[in-house]
């Protein structure tokens, strides 16, 4: 049989316990005073718990970042150079590590990629171009670079000869080798002035370089013959003549937009049979959207410089 409930209320142990709930009082937590502890308490390090914890992980952040850890470059590969440059860019990039930086460069996590590949163009004359910065966690870093190669020579009115590199610098004075001939491997641009080319200089703008290479690559196919050499009367002039060993040349304006020149090219030589390039004489592109084409045995030969002498111009405007 239960009890009666009303019975527990005349127990005297729970009478004084809901005596001491009732008078029960949350205790009252101290205020900050000083200026410290209520800037401390509003960021919430109010306890020394609070405070303690942070500056345990402020001391590991001050360990990660600049105390030498798993985290610091120790390997430094570089893919794509020559093996005998390899050197001189790993030394170029522990220079860059080991600059004074308010982030530690040579910690992985913090280095700068950017500034990493701004650093090696600036100062490596021998890398055209700085392709990838990979971070292979915890301490390897993997550069992927493109080299400059020598891609020109250019053979100066007092037949002294360059070296011009694909990025348009001058890296050296050729020689003629015991057989009297240049490395084959390079185009060849006949100056015909006496402008000065110095070693480590450019010899030519980036937009000439880049039309030079974009020519180099697609003419041949364009034109359907192989090109003999280049032709300059001045690296300050924008005239190029292209001669092709088919017996032709193809005159260009060197500062002129590569993609819209070819592309007319194409076009126009789209035009021609077989037997319309042997008789070719010249094709002058310098002018606007037309082409003018000049054949073997026409008035046109004499005189080159006016487009007017030439046969009947193509347009050759989209």
């Amino acid at each position: 049989m239960l009890k009666d409930s009303r019975i527990r209320f005349q127990n005297t142990r729970f009478k004084h316990r809901l005596s001491e709930a009732r008078g029960y009082k949350r205790p009252v937590r101290s205020k900050p005073t000083g200026a410290g502890e209520i800037f401390l308490s509003k960021i919430g390090l109010g306890s020394w718990l609070s405070r303690l914890l942070t500056l345990l992980v402020f001391l590991l952040l001050i360990y990660l970042v600049f105390i030498p850890n798993i985290f610091f470059i120790k390997h430094i590969a570089v893919n794509g150079a020559q093996t005998t440059d390899k050197p001189a860019i790993e030394a170029l990039v522990n220079s860059y590590l080991s600059k004074k930086l308010p982030w530690p460069q040579k910690n992985l996590v913090l280095l700068s990629k950017t500034g990493l590949k701004n650093f090696l163009l600036r100062n490596d004359q021998k890398i055209l171009s700085v392709d990838s910065v990979d971070k292979k966690f915890p301490s390897t870093l993997v550069l992927g670079v493109t080299p400059t190669v020598d891609q020109f020579i250019i053979q100066t009115a007092s037949s002294t000869y360059f070296s011009v590199s694909s990025d348009g610098l001058v890296t050296s004075e050729v020689s003629l080798n015991a057989s009297g001939t240049l490395p084959g491997a390079l185009a060849f641009i006949k100056l015909d002035n006496k402008d000065g080319l110095v070693i480590g200089n450019k010899a030519f703008s980036q937009t000439g370089i880049d039309f030079l290479k974009q020519a180099q690559n697609q003419l041949p196919g364009i034109a359907k013959s192989a090109i003999d050499y280049y032709e300059l009367s001045g690296l300050r002039t924008p005239d190029l003549t292209v001669y092709f060993k088919g017996g032709f040349k193809i005159m260009l304006g060197l500062n002129s937009d590569a993609a819209q020149i070819l592309n007319r090219l194409k076009l126009l030589f789209s035009q021609f049979a077989d037997s319309d390039i042997k008789k070719l004489y010249y094709v002058d592109m310098r002018f606007g959207n037309n082409g003018y084409v000049c054949y073997k045995g026409t008035a046109c030969v004499q005189d080159t410089n006016l487009p007017a002498a030439s046969t009947t111009p193509t347009n050759l405007s989209n």
